[in-house]
C-alpha cells in the first residue's frame, strides 16, 4: 500500500493560505493520476493522487536556485508537518554537487535531484 500525504484539498486550503497569490495551487485535481498544480516559470508543481488523496508531490524548477522554490518548499514543509533542517541540507547538497540526495523527518521522505542542471524534487510518506 502505498502512504498517502494528505487530502488534496486540505493541502491546498492550508498551503494557499502559506504562500503568495502567484503560487496558489489548483483548485482541483484529478481524482487519480498526475496534475498540475502550480506553473510559474521556472517552476512547476504536480501532484500525484489517488481518489483525491495525494501520493507523490514533484516540484521540477528549471533553476537550481530561485526563491519560488523556497517558498513553495516550506510551505509544504509546514503542511505536512515536517520542517526540517534535514530538508535544507540535502537542497543544499543536490545544488552545489549536481546530485540526488534524500532526506526524511516525520515520516516525509524528500530526494532532491539536481544531476541533470535542473531541481526535481519528489516528496513521499514512508512508514
Amino acid at each position: 500500500m502505498i502512504n498517502t500525504l494528505m487530502n488534496y484539498q486540505i493541502l491546498k486550503d492550508h498551503f494557499n493560505q502559506e504562500v503568495s497569490d502567484q503560487l496558489q495551487m489548483a483548485d482541483s485535481i484529478s481524482k487519480n493520476g498526475k496534475s498540475l498544480v502550480i506553473q510559474k516559470i521556472p517552476i512547476k508543481v504536480e501532484i500525484e493522487a489517488n481518489n483525491d488523496e495525494v501520493e507523490v508531490i514533484i516540484i521540477t524548477s528549471k533553476i537550481l536556485k530561485t526563491p519560488l522554490y523556497d517558498e513553495i518548499f516550506m510551505a509544504l514543509e509546514k503542511c505536512l508537518n515536517c520542517s526540517s533542517i534535514k530538508f535544507y541540507n540535502a537542497y543544499q547538497s543536490a545544488i552545489k554537487k549536481g546530485i540526488s540526495v534524500s532526506a526524511e523527518n516525520n515520516h516525509v521522505k524528500a530526494v532532491h535531484d539536481a544531476s541533470n542542471g535542473t531541481l526535481k524534487v519528489k516528496i513521499t510518506k514512508v512508514q
